[in-house]
């Protein structure tokens, strides 16, 4: 009985930093915009802001005008799991930062912090229509 007593106990240790991820906060709404691989802007922009406690989300193409991205059925976003995450972030990634991520059907908006930094915070974005995973760099306007 105490072998599957301390099981128990080394299991949870080990998954407790997934067992409960983080969430966004209303200090994560704001402008973004995505980069390139050599981190220049593509002009793809995103705007998020809480309406109670939904994300809203607006988009914006170059030389287009905003749109709401969060408004049809299956694209409202709602926070990522622990286990999704998982699947988005290699373990040596998930290891060294705290994250906290939403999603809608099309794509995953994440907010990580390094352990070692928790000052420090970056976003990313990562785009689920294309088959597999696909991460884009993201800076913060606002």
């Amino acid at each position: 009985m105490d072998r599957i007593r301390l099981l128990l106990l080394l299991t949870f240790t080990a998954l407790h930093p997934l067992a409960w991820a983080a969430e966004l906060s209303e200090s994560d709404a704001g402008t973004y915009e995505w980069l390139k691989e050599d981190r220049t802007p593509m002009g793809v922009l995103y705007r998020f802001s809480r309406s109670g406690n939904k994300w809203v989300a607006f988009g914006k193409l170059p030389g287009k005008d905003w749109k709401a991205v969060s408004c049809d059925p299956g694209c409202e976003y709602r926070n990522s799991t622990a286990k999704e995450i998982q699947t988005y972030f290699p373990p040596s990634f998930r290891e060294h930062n705290e994250l906290a991520c939403i999603q809608n059907m099309a794509q995953v908006f994440c907010r990580f912090t390094p352990v070692n930094e928790p000052r420090s915070r970056g976003y990313i974005f990562i785009v689920l229509v294309t088959g597999k995973p696909l991460p884009v760099r993201t800076r913060r306007l606002n």
